[in-house]
């Protein structure tokens, strides 16, 4: 796909050998994370189960011979969370939806002998599966409850602090786990606790300081210099930078450049952050040209070509936005119905 990439930049079409370069880049990505996916499996040997006298966890690394077991008797737990988690199923083809298999998250809660509590965690998609799990717990006289909250998100570190904030209730019959194993069209609203939450956004805060408001600023300063040093020397036909000039490649690297930097796919993001960009857009275009014009001379026809540009790079920033803010309206209103 990059060599694709190199046919168009000979041809001199520009827009298809971004296309093909960025087409080629995420698949030597997927491809890099397929190859480190594979040798976790087997890099590492992982036993987890229930056994007679409780729930029994074994690790061991291949290459460095290291181990590690550990066992949670039963006697040491205070009880057991049957909660949901999903996983997302593709379906294969293009045209048809993938679907969502509702799974079980067991979440032990236990103490060892310094009288600490900590988390243990087990998933389990085999409703059969589930109920020996539950009738072992049972005859051990461990308390089961249940939750009908979609915790994939959650780990165990994470039930330190807000374990109590899911809603459960005691587990009396299999029954209320009749949804384990079902598939649905839409994923169950994922639960987080208020720690969670106040730990997403210290990082999101921290990768803004570090990642996210330096790209901005790399793209204004890019738009800057294009505008100054480039973009007087393009064609203009009927007003406007024809498809073969830079204009369209720019565009499109621009509206995508916006869309990270700018984070658009964050609940938080107020609705008037695409207008803000489309005038930072603006301004650095225009900053660019008015710093060419002291140079060359710049006729109108250029200010209106750009100023087509920067509407069509908001307009689609609009509606990125938008699609976005659909996709969370609608969770929204799912999570109210349940």
């Amino acid at each position: 796909m990059p060599g694709s990439g190199g046919y168009f930049i000979f041809e001199k079409e520009g827009l298809g050998a971004a296309l093909c370069i960025f087409v080629g880049v995420v698949i030597v990505w997927a491809t890099r994370m397929m190859i480190l996916g594979s040798k976790l499996h087997t890099d590492f040997t992982i036993v987890s189960e229930l056994r007679n006298d409780g729930y029994y966890t074994y690790f061991k690394n291949i290459k460095s011979g290291h181990e590690h077991e550990h066992l949670i008797p039963f006697q040491c737990m205070q009880e057991v969370l049957i909660a949901r988690k999903t996983q997302y199923v593709s379906s294969g083809r293009s045209n048809t939806p993938g679907y969502y298999v509702v799974c079980s998250q067991i979440i032990m809660k236990w103490q060892d002998e310094h009288g600490n509590v900590d988390y243990a965690l087990f998933g389990l998609g085999s409703r059969s599966d589930l109920t020996k799990w539950v009738h072992k717990f049972w005859e051990h006289h461990v308390p089961v409850y249940h939750t009908p909250q979609n915790v994939s998100e959650a780990s165990a570190q994470n039930y330190a602090a807000g374990y109590d904030e899911l809603d459960k209730t005691p587990l009396s019959s299999m029954d209320a786990l009749s949804d384990i194993e079902t598939r649905q069209r839409r994923n169950i609203p994922i639960w987080q606790s208020t720690d969670m939450k106040h730990r997403k956004a210290q990082r999101h805060a921290a990768n803004d300081r570090r990642i996210f408001r330096p790209l901005f600023a790399g793209v204004l300063l890019s738009l800057f210099l294009i505008a100054m040093l480039w973009v007087p020397y393009w064609p203009i036909e009927e007003e406007m930078f024809p498809d073969r000039s830079p204009s369209p490649v720019v565009c499109m690297l621009t509206v995508l450049s916006i869309v990270v930097s700018r984070t658009y796919w964050r609940r938080g993001q107020k609705w008037y952050i695409p207008l803000v960009d489309t005038l930072f857009i603006l301004t650095a275009y225009f900053a660019g040209l008015l710093t060419a014009g002291l140079g060359l001379p710049i006729t109108s026809i250029y200010i209106e070509a750009v100023l087509i540009d920067v509407l069509t790079s908001g307009f689609f920033l609009i509606i990125i936005f938008l699609v976005f803010k659909l996709i969370y309206f609608r969770d929204r209103l799912e999570k109210r119905s349940k």
